[in-house]
């Protein structure tokens, strides 16, 4: 994205925290249907982000250093091990949902995610040219320090603010805080975890696709079409979070900011050369 873009998603953003405070509870009241819809983009809508992150292992584990003969193996056990890990925790997340959705699927299924994940991951890190090893090198570690960092400060904030989900209230007009109220909660309980939303989060994630071009030579002279892409991906679950009684607009809208602000902060540094920003997104 460009300074202005930047600048104007910001101000955004925003606004939509200021008109969510007085409009929250409406908001859900009005949306709050639990459809197909939302819980399918419950079920698929952190993917993208858990992809990038199988992504980056693998694409560190193929541009690795083969100086040393020792080194080389050693690391490549190191991301091929943590590839499959980050792998399997998407086929085990994914399994989760549906399981909580009561949608009767066997336990294995996990494993087919799993693989299938780390198979685009390798299918598309071969696609990546030789000289564009080092750019993509930067794209690794962004995506990795990114998915850790949203995954701390989510679980952080979630812990803090313990604001009561939508769909685990009783009565809404008494149970209803805003966001800005920190709610004070002996331990981590899910019922708890409304504000900031975790999907939301990882859903600006998948703005990683908008440095694809980088390194990925089908993806050049495609950037507004992938900053189309990430902007309906995040709009659709952003509102299906709420249908599902998840989360509030608040928590949703704060989750993208959150998220946003993250990954600039990550990829000013891993993008600065020279004392300057690579214009990288």
């Amino acid at each position: 994205m460009k300074n202005k873009e930047r600048i104007a998603l910001l101000l955004i953003l925003i606004a939509l925290m200021t008109v969510f405070t007085f409009t929250d509870l409406a908001i859900s009241t009005a949306l709050y249907t639990k459809n197909l819809f939302a819980r399918i983009m419950e079920v698929v809508g952190e993917l993208p982000f858990t992809f990038f992150a199988v992504f980056a292992w693998v694409l560190l584990f193929r541009s690795r250093s083969k100086k040393s003969k020792a080194a080389s193996i050693l690391t490549g056990a190191l991301f091929g091990v943590l590839s499959a890990l980050f792998a399997a925790m998407g086929g085990f997340m994914t399994y989760n949902y549906l399981h909580e959705q009561n949608a009767g699927v066997p336990p294995w299924i996990a494993a087919v995610i799993a693989l299938a994940l780390l198979g685009a991951a390798i299918y598309a890190a071969r696609r990546v040219p030789g000289e564009k090893s080092r750019r993509a090198a930067k794209f690794a570690w962004t995506a990795i320090v990114y998915f850790i960092a949203v995954i701390v400060v989510m679980n952080v904030t979630k812990g803090v603010w313990s604001r009561l989900r939508m769909r685990e209230m009783t009565d809404p007009l008494v149970q209803f805080t805003r966001w800005y109220v920190i709610t004070p909660h002996s331990g981590f309980d899910n019922a708890y975890a409304s504000f900031p939303s975790g999907h939301a989060m990882n859903a600006a994630g998948s703005i990683l696709l908008c440095l694809l071009p980088t390194f990925l030579p089908g993806f050049a002279g495609k950037e507004r079409i992938l900053k189309g892409i990430v902007l309906l991906w995040v709009l659709a679950v952003c509102v299906s979070r709420v249908m599902m009684g998840a989360h509030f607009a608040s928590d949703v809208t704060m989750g993208v900011l959150l998220s946003l602000l993250l990954f600039e902060a990550i990829r000013g540094i891993v993008y600065r050369k020279g004392g300057k920003l690579e214009e990288a997104a």
